[in-house]
């Protein structure tokens, strides 16, 4: 990928812009463009990959998955999110899958040309000390949620945040897409726990719900159910 190709790319992404807007020529040069499909893994658990990457569009799912077959995920990465960035210092071998939720269009860079870069590049190294201070942040969030507050009450919350992500106001019904299955796999629970949760959303009038579509009929219910004991 030339520099112009490069260019073209992160014009109208402002969050990559800003992490790479002082990379040096010698290191520009370097970049690759890859693309992967809906379903592909773009990397392995256990197995050690020596690039960093960054998505420049659509979303990937961060999971752990068990000896038994257990998934657990950790994270739906966004555009400007990075890949790798834990694993690359010290050639470690991913924590996680990395499995693509759209098609996925990321851009990458080899771990000698990344190591060159963060030490030439103070914007960068800033930048990525913030990134990883956000994403243990978010870590550690989730890990004291789903250690102290019911299956019920994380799914309330988790329904939402992704319907305020979304713009959801309180006037309007808001409808989200959103597979069960995917459900299950954040909160490491069977689907049946999660359908149980949301039939009893449901009978209370608080969603509606249509084959992979979670229609949000009463926000301040689901603020309330996402605070309280089950009560059924």
């Amino acid at each position: 990928m030339n520099i112009e190709q490069f260019e073209s790319i992160i014009e109208n992404n402002p969050t990559i812009f800003k992490m790479v807007k002082y990379c040096p020529y010698e290191i520009l040069r370097h970049w690759e463009y890859v693309k992967y499909l809906n379903g592909d893994i773009v990397c392995h658990q256990g197995q050690q990959y020596d690039c960093f990457y960054i998505i420049h569009k659509g979303r990937a799912d961060i999971y752990f998955m068990s000896e038994t077959g257990k998934k657990y995920s950790q994270a739906i990465y966004q555009p400007g999110d990075y890949i790798g960035e834990l694993e690359i210092f010290d050639r470690r071998p991913y924590s996680c899958y990395v499995k693509a939720l759209t098609d996925l269009y990321l851009i990458k860079i080899q771990r000698d040309y990344f190591m060159q870069w963060l030490e030439l590049d103070r914007n960068f190294s800033i930048n990525l000390v913030q990134s990883l201070c956000n994403h243990f942040y978010r870590l550690s969030q989730k890990a004291g949620e789903d250690a102290l507050y019911t299956l019920k009450n994380r799914v309330c919350n988790y329904l939402l945040s992704y319907g305020n992500s979304r713009e959801m106001n309180d006037a309007a019904p808001k409808k989200i897409v959103l597979e069960r299955e995917k459900l299950s796999d954040r909160f490491g629970v069977t689907p049946r726990s999660i359908n149980r949760i949301l039939m009893y959303l449901r009978k209370k009038g608080i969603i509606e719900i249509a084959a992979n579509v979670i229609v949000i009929k009463n926000k301040a219910g689901l603020i309330s159910e996402g605070k309280s004991d089950w009560n059924e």
